[in-house]
């Protein structure tokens, strides 16, 4: 079962804005923190400056927890993970992909990282998340994460020494290249480079990884049904040792995308293309009733 914040109406119908004029990375959530950039740095620093403390180790755990426990409680039985058997000779650390589209898809994740014998996923997280009010906002914070925020000092500093520190104990780090949420989206979208250039700089291989998601019987609100989610690992892809950095930036996002590309239409039996339906929405009933809504 996904997480259904409110104001679904408005985000689906940004999406289909978005998608129509070809803005891929752009924001569609109705309710996302808006502060301003030096004040959310300040935030996100005092954060890292307290990584190492007793209390944000308990308030770690207590994040854990909660996410191992909706883990449990909402997805048990019913998420799955294909393919896991391509990383039966990874050993060390990689960088994994993902289409975004719920606050909580990287549970299945989390699942992959401790089966394959890497113990605790890292996710690589927007510095809004961590100004998110309730008990969503708690998670999002104290969860094993990596803030990001678009500013040179602190992404040429702090932000690469924690993910070197995660890579040396050979854990997954995951990486959204789409950026942006889109709710329930099914379709990959276009892809940064910023993960594919990390892979390369740091010469760690990218798990390129792709979900599909598939609308069950029961109803979990008035206008979405639930979601059974399953996870597919694709072909790690390596950097080239005869390409330099930027080089490999750019064919490792290209293969990667090329990889979901070809993963979901396997998955879903039909050709991508970036024409708005209602059914790129996972679960919506509710569909045309809200495509009236502007």
């Amino acid at each position: 079962m996904l997480l259904v914040p409110p104001g679904r109406e408005k985000a689906i119908a940004a999406i289909r804005q978005a998608a129509a004029e070809g803005r891929f990375s752009d924001k569609t959530e109705p309710f996302d923190p808006v502060w301003d950039p030096k004040k959310l740095q300040d935030n996100v620093l005092a954060y890292v400056n307290t990584l190492d403390s007793p209390l944000f180790k308990l308030k770690n755990r207590a994040a854990r927890c909660i996410v191992d426990y909706w883990v449990r409680r909402y997805s048990e039985g019913i998420n799955e993970i294909c393919g896991i058997d391509k990383l039966s000779s990874l050993k060390g650390p990689a960088f994994v992909t993902s289409n975004h589209f719920n606050p909580f898809d990287n549970g299945v994740h989390r699942t992959l990282a401790k089966q394959t014998g890497h113990g605790r996923l890292v996710a690589i997280s927007q510095g809004t998340n961590f100004v998110m009010p309730g008990l969503n906002g708690f998670v999002l914070r104290n969860i094993d994460v990596i803030p990001l925020i678009q500013e040179p000092s602190y992404m040429n500093g702090a932000f690469r020494e924690l993910m070197r520190k995660h890579l040396e104990q050979n854990r997954f780090i995951l990486i959204y290249p789409e950026q942006e949420m889109w709710f329930n989206y099914r379709k990959p979208r276009p892809q940064k480079r910023g993960a594919f250039l990390f892979a390369a700089e740091y010469n760690v291989p990218i798990i390129p990884t792709f979900v599909e998601m598939q609308d069950l019987p029961q109803q979990q609100t008035p206008q979405f049904k639930q979601v059974k989610l399953a996870l597919h690992v694709l072909d790690p892809i390596f950097p080239d040792p005869f390409k330099n950095a930027r080089e490999n930036s750019f064919a490792m996002c290209e293969a990667d995308y090329q990889a979901k590309k070809a993963c979901y239409e396997h998955c879903y039996g039909k050709p991508l293309t970036y024409d708005f339906t209602p059914w790129d929405i996972a679960g919506w009933t509710g569909a045309q009733q809200q495509l009236r809504v502007k």
